[in-house]
């Protein structure tokens, strides 16, 4: 066998393996060129090579012709274009910040020395559950004012109950009953103020028996947790002095946040602002995860420019069961501002060439032809065709590559 002769057969059963054989038989519209079958890809290349055999040549061309149908269609997928939904968006960017809404500051109540933090950021925190300890003198002092109105509170009751007696046996003028009354309600009222002081400095219902009767002198005070959530911030330490009610902004000893939900604040330019309204849905995505999407509802739109950037802010809650939405973030933002009905095809089914852009086709089984398309927008892995196609087409969307057209 000669040099070109083996030529013919290697690059003859190379092209077969590529995929030839699948489109054997298959013709095509015409072209510049005039119709061609994928059998004069496979001859045309290797007859140039120079001086091939006869015998070899017409055995590759035979085999290359051989109609196999099954094969073509496992390769060649048609498709028709169909309607879908397409959500208009605006795009901007935005941070995340907690929910103030489930978000908690907690504050010294009351002037004292640190002994212990009994909590640490990151840790769950339940409805009730001890944060940290102070050790004050407005405790003592509060306690002492409890005992005190009680013992007053008893005091204004006896003194009620024999004025009475007194006025009965003629002994006591009415106005004297009616002071003792007077006095006995300022001393009840002055005990519930003693009371209701001792409840705000973490002092449960059922130790005020105890105190009345000065059986309990302690001046620890117990901070805890009023609801549920996650410590995210905590400032303070052992030994550390707080104050209470001697400032306008009181250091926060300890901050809990709901982290199920976020919220997340997008700037939105002027131009845009007629666009988005209450209720619009939104979609979140992180630098880092661009395939990630945190759907979210727009709760809230400013009512002032920022008059430095010209944008104004608007506010979505977002759910973040995985927590990976984080404090402090940037992210990119997709307001979903309407939505239409376009014609569509999978991106498979677009070529583009020299420029222009096109699909393929079926006219007819095993007939294709080039038609120019004009592309819309790429959404969820499909182009929207604004012209060029219409539902009844049939449209190769995958195989395209091997299928050659020439076209105009």
């Amino acid at each position: 066998m000669s040099l070109n002769t083996k030529r013919v057969a290697i690059v003859g059963a190379g092209l077969l393996l590529a995929g030839g054989a699948y489109v054997a038989g298959v013709s095509f519209g015409p072209s510049r060129e005039g119709p061609m079958s994928f059998a004069a890809l496979i001859v045309a290349p290797v007859a140039a090579g120079g001086n091939s055999s006869a015998a070899s040549l017409a055995a590759t061309k035979s085999t290359a012709e051989m109609p196999a149908p099954a094969a073509l269609s496992a390769v060649v997928r048609v498709v028709s274009p169909e309607y879908k939904t397409r959500v208009t968006t605006l795009e901007t960017t935005g941070k995340v910040q907690f929910n103030e809404e489930q978000l908690v500051r907690i504050t010294a109540p009351v002037t004292g020395r640190v002994v212990e933090v009994l909590a640490r950021p990151g840790e769950g925190a339940e409805p009730g559950r001890r944060l940290l300890v102070i050790d004050s003198s407005d405790l003592g002092a509060a306690k002492s004012d409890y005992a005190k109105a009680v013992s007053d509170a008893e005091r204004a009751e006896h003194a009620i109950d024999l004025a009475r007696d007194l006025f009965e046996a003629k002994a006591l003028a009415q106005k004297e009953v009616r002071a003792a009354e007077n006095d006995y309600r300022k001393a009840v009222a002055e005990r519930e103020r003693a009371a209701s002081r001792l409840g705000t400095l973490g002092v449960a219902a059922t130790q005020l028996k105890a105190i009345a009767s000065h059986a309990d002198a302690s001046t620890l005070v117990v901070v805890r947790a009023p609801r549920s959530g996650t410590i995210v911030e905590r400032n303070i330490s052992p030994g550390q002095v707080v104050s209470y009610g001697q400032s306008d902004t009181p250091l926060n000893l300890f901050v809990i946040a709901d982290l199920h939900t976020m919220w997340v604040l997008a700037d939105l330019y002027e131009p845009d602002v007629p666009r988005v309204h209450l209720g619009q849905g939104v979609s979140v995505t992180l630098p880092c995860c661009p395939g990630d999407r945190y759907r979210g509802t727009v709760v809230n739109i400013g009512d002032a420019i920022d008059k430095d950037s010209r944008t104004l802010k608007v506010r979505a809650v977002v759910p973040n069961g995985r927590r990976t939405l984080k404090a402090e973030m940037f992210v990119r933002v997709a307001i979903e501002t309407g939505a239409s009905r376009v014609l569509t095809l999978p991106q498979s089914a677009v070529q583009r060439r020299d420029g222009k852009t096109f699909v393929l086709v079926e006219t007819s089984p095993g007939q294709y032809q080039r038609r120019p398309i004009t592309p819309g927008a790429e959404f969820d892995g499909l182009v929207e065709v604004r012209e060029g196609v219409t539902p009844a087409d049939r449209v190769v969307a995958a195989g395209g590559i091997l299928l050659r057209q020439g076209g105009p």
